[in-house]
């Protein structure tokens, strides 16, 4: 019966890496190239499309890894501290980092605001259920967990939302800059990894890197 119940567990698995493939292969360069790179006239800056593509993604991500473990996505009241603390600290950090432009987007409509804040939260909270949530999940029933974070964390870094505007980085010859951004993606990745083992639940890395992300689209695209 065990063995049926494993079996059963890496069939399902080997769906999920299918649907990551899915989801940050074609889907992501079609829906989301990167937005750093883009002309102020560029479909991705349609609100509320945006908003509710975003949403898409993530309301898909949450059904495929509910059908596999509800446990996943429960925060036990024990774990309060956790999510306090590591949503302080993303909201510190990130607004730290991107003050000057937050100063400016916080002059924009209030609608404005709402839909980059929402959009950003979405995009960062999408981001850890894929790869913290289906990819690590996936990969942790074949391989060992530092395995299958090291994967993760590679996955994470040459995702189509990073790796675009680090290759238009360095083609443009800014080598320092591109070892600083993939040093940053690391440690966020194995952060974001660590709050996932602390709490077997991949919602607490999800709203950290939300409100981190919702700081920095609010402060750009706004």
């Amino acid at each position: 019966m065990l063995n049926e119940i494993n079996y059963q567990k890496q069939k399902l698995s080997l769906v999920f890496i299918l649907l990551v493939l899915l989801l940050e292969g074609p889907v992501r360069v079609m829906l989301q190239p990167d937005p750093w790179l883009l002309q102020p006239s560029h479909w991705y800056f349609d609100q509320p499309s945006r908003l509710l593509i975003e949403l898409t993604i993530v309301l898909v991500t949450l059904y495929a890894l509910f059908k596999y473990d509800t446990q996943l996505l429960r925060v036990k009241k024990t774990h309060l501290s956790l999510i306090l603390g590591s949503s302080l600290g993303s909201l510190l950090l990130f607004s730290f980092l991107e003050f000057a432009q937050l100063q400016e987007s916080l002059h924009s409509s209030l609608s404005t605001i709402v839909f980059w804040l929402a959009t950003g939260f979405l995009v960062g909270m999408g981001q850890e259920l894929i790869y913290r949530g289906l990819l690590f999940t996936s990969l942790a029933e074949f391989f060992s967990k530092n395995i299958s974070a090291i994967l993760t964390t590679f996955a994470f870094v040459i995702a189509p939302l990073h790796s675009i505007r680090l290759w238009d980085l360095y083609s443009q010859g800014e080598l320092a800059i591109v070892l600083l951004l993939i040093s940053i993606y690391v440690a966020a990745s194995f952060f974001f990894q660590w709050l996932r083992d602390k709490s077997n639940c991949v919602m607490i890395p999800g709203i950290a890197h939300g409100i981190g992300n919702a700081i920095t689209w609010l402060a750009v695209f706004a």
